[in-house]
């Protein structure tokens, strides 16, 4: 029942879509040619060198799984958990973001069958690199915070603007989060006694996977300032460090595969707000987005092919199925 609601409401999506491109295409149809001469002009150099970036990305994120699976007596190559990293990206891209069949279940199955890892060390490690992640996460959250300029709302146009400064949506943002950990505090009693019991089994790779972490999320930054570069964008880091940030919570929603759609609009708003021309937000997006889920997803499709993943993906799929 819910996959049938996922593939309403993409489709929905889909059929909206398409009827404001029919509806306003007289509108659209000059500014998608400002944006294709946009990346036409795009210098080679930094494309490539954003790529680059993020292959050693998703090669860090391969040593920081190395490093969380020592502790539970695995010693593995990093070079060889890449394959099931672009694996996982490939799955992300092409299935909804709360889905539970996608890239973190084939993990967990393709680390069992090609090294023989149980479920539940799997399922740990995973865990325990999430856990850790949400720490830079969360401080380059605040940084964005105090670095968002005044926020304009308004709630009728014969009412004055409210404006938010910083430090009042540092305030907000602390509430909400208090908030959240007082309503479900059961929930995180509970896990925070799981953390508590595997921490001595975890605690001697907590510095290196925050510091890989803290590396990834560097790079990813370094990665739009590339493809800004590639493109003669000028933007501050702390409207990058927001898209790259804001990429992540947009593709965490379970609506469409991958964030498509989702990301882009919310990525070329966002950049709209900020006083960016249509043209160049448009091209900006597309380039970043060529870079983060078509490359992934050529060389993702590239690795379950080679190795097999794709019947340890349908294995995943039917699991699930069963589960529920």
């Amino acid at each position: 029942m819910g996959t049938l609601v996922k593939a309403i409401a993409a489709l929905l999506l889909l059929t909206a879509g398409v009827f404001l491109v029919r509806t306003y295409w007289i509108d659209i149809a000059p500014i998608m040619g400002e944006i294709l001469g946009t990346l036409r002009e795009a210098r080679l150099r930094y494309v490539i060198l954003a790529v680059l970036v993020y292959l050693l990305s998703v090669y860090l994120f391969a040593v920081r799984w190395q490093q969380v699976l020592s502790c539970v007596g695995y010693d593995l190559k990093a070079t060889s958990l890449v394959p099931i990293y672009f694996g996982a990206v490939f799955v992300n891209n092409v299935t909804p973001g709360g889905n539970m069949a996608g890239g973190e279940s084939l993990r967990i199955l393709w680390a069992n069958k090609r090294f023989g890892i149980s479920y539940t060390n799997a399922f740990k490690t995973i865990f325990f690199e999430r856990l850790v992640e949400a720490i830079p996460i969360a401080l380059l959250l605040v940084y964005i915070l105090y670095s968002f300029p005044s926020l304009e709302i308004k709630f009728l146009p014969i009412i004055n603007s409210l404006t938010l400064k910083s430090t009042h949506l540092l305030l907000l943002a602390f509430l909400t989060v208090a908030m959240a950990i007082w309503f479900f505090r059961a929930k995180f009693a509970s896990l925070f006694r799981n953390v508590q019991k595997n921490w001595n089994q975890f605690k001697k790779s907590f510095i290196p996977v925050i510091l890989l972490s803290c590396g990834v999320w560097t790079l990813d930054i370094i990665r739009l300032k590339l493809v800004a570069l590639a493109l003669n964008i000028n933007l501050p880091l702390s409207l990058i460090v927001t898209v790259s940030i804001l990429s992540f919570l947009l593709g965490a929603l379970p609506l469409t595969p991958g964030g498509l759609g989702v990301i882009e609009g919310g990525l070329i708003s966002m950049l709209l707000y900020f006083g960016l021309p249509l043209a160049s937000a448009g091209s900006f997006v597309f380039l970043e987005r060529f870079i983060s889920y078509g490359v992934s997803s050529i060389i993702g499709f590239v690795y379950l092919s080679y190795y097999g993943g794709f019947k340890i993906w349908e294995k995943a799929k039917k699991k699930n199925h069963n589960d529920q």
